[in-house]
């Protein structure tokens, strides 16, 4: 089956894109790409603490990345959807995104996806939202993906019973870097796809995340080679 769908979801942090992308990615033919998963240990150590550097890798890296990913998809005869997580994150990103699929026959479909919510949202997302050290063993011990508490005790995962831990990169000083390098990001990302002349689909996630997931769903379906 051929790669028929690549939705890059970005937007700034705790808008929703690692749930959205958890959730959306469990269904059949759909994976996800998270860049951190597929760049070297030591890059990732580099840029997970210092607020002048987060999140920065070298371009030649990421096409590197993106390049190894798709190639691996393509092999699958499974896969005909690919959720972005976070990804692009600059005007360059872009680029390389959609000059990596241009080398794939045939070519793949891209819907680029905006989340964004209101600051408050943000803020109290960032300031709520638990890791799992147990659940996901992170290369660099610096979890990422949201953990869910127990009904009875929010500092316990409810899928393995384990201490669960405010994420390093929502500590305020960081939380501030992250939102700041998505503002000065985000237009760049905007233009880039304009000049691709690939449209964005701004996602609300204000309400609930599961409702943004219910908003995001019909797209992905109807893309989808099975109907």
């Amino acid at each position: 089956m051929a790669l028929l769908l690549v939705v890059p979801l970005f937007g700034p942090p705790a808008a929703g894109k690692t749930t959205l992308t958890m959730v959306l990615g469990r269904h059949d033919g759909r994976r996800v790409f998270r860049l951190r998963e597929h760049v070297p240990h030591e890059v990732l150590s580099a840029t997970a603490g210092s607020s002048e550097q987060l999140g920065w890798i070298d371009d030649h890296i990421v096409e590197a990345a993106l390049r190894d990913y798709f190639r691996g998809v393509a092999d699958d005869p499974e896969a005909h959807t690919v959720l972005m997580d976070n990804f692009p994150g600059s005007s360059n990103q872009v680029g390389q995104l959609l000059s990596v699929l241009e080398e794939f026959d045939p070519p793949s479909r891209v819907e680029a996806v905006e989340v964004h919510t209101d600051s408050r949202t943000l803020k109290q997302r960032a300031q709520n939202r638990k890791v799992c050290h147990r659940c996901e063993r992170d290369p660099i011990s610096d979890p990422r993906l949201p953990a869910i508490p127990k009904p009875d005790d929010i500092w316990a995962c409810s899928r393995c019973d384990g201490v669960l831990h405010p994420r390093r990169g929502d500590s305020p000083r960081l939380l501030r870097a992250r939102s700041q390098r998505y503002q000065n990001a985000a237009i760049g990302i905007r233009t880039a796809f304009a000049d691709w002349r690939i449209e964005i689909t701004d996602l609300d996630t204000t309400t609930t995340i599961d409702g943004a997931t219910n908003l995001l769903s019909p797209l992905l379906i109807s893309r989808s080679p099975v109907q």
